[in-house]
């Protein structure tokens, strides 16, 4: 008869607070883009197509290499991402004349007016998520979030 072994009793499989903390972030976060995405069914957006308009909107990019970093795609993605969102007439490329390898990227008006919808969408899904937050915790949440992307950042 064999001594069993405690390695492999299911205790040994619950995730530890790190990994728990782990598991948590990713389904918060995927509730965020599941709310989100539902919103952004009346503009015909998707999560990676209103994401990347949100930011021409804000001017964080507009080239399709800036856009893809901004967005942490690669540039073929993005490329795919832009045709159908100039498909839909909600962006323009035009190619520099300065350097004919870079596209710029500009919202027609129709993304102008798609854009402008977002950040309340963002704002409302945000609040909903921390609706019984006190601004102390709500406060000490974006403390210990941004305390983990800079631990994350020091490589």
């Amino acid at each position: 008869m064999s001594v069993p072994d405690d390695s492999l009793s299911p205790q040994a499989f619950l995730p530890e607070p790190h990994a728990r903390t782990g598991r948590l972030l990713k389904l918060v976060f995927g509730s965020l883009v599941r709310s989100i995405d539902a919103r952004m069914l009346p503009l015909e957006l998707t999560a990676m197509q209103w994401e990347p308009l949100f930011l021409l909107w804000l001017g964080r990019a507009d080239t399709v290499a800036a856009l893809a970093r901004e967005s942490h795609m690669d540039c073929g993605a993005m490329t795919r991402m832009l045709d159908r969102l100039e498909h839909k007439e909600l962006v323009r490329r035009q190619r520099s004349e300065a350097d004919r390898r870079v596209v710029h990227l500009a919202l027609t008006e129709k993304g102008c007016e798609a854009a402008a919808s977002i950040p309340p969408v963002l704002r409302e899904e945000l609040a909903r998520h921390l609706q019984d937050f006190p601004d102390d915790e709500t406060e000490l949440l974006i403390s210990m979030l941004q305390r983990m992307l800079d631990n994350g950042s020091r490589a």
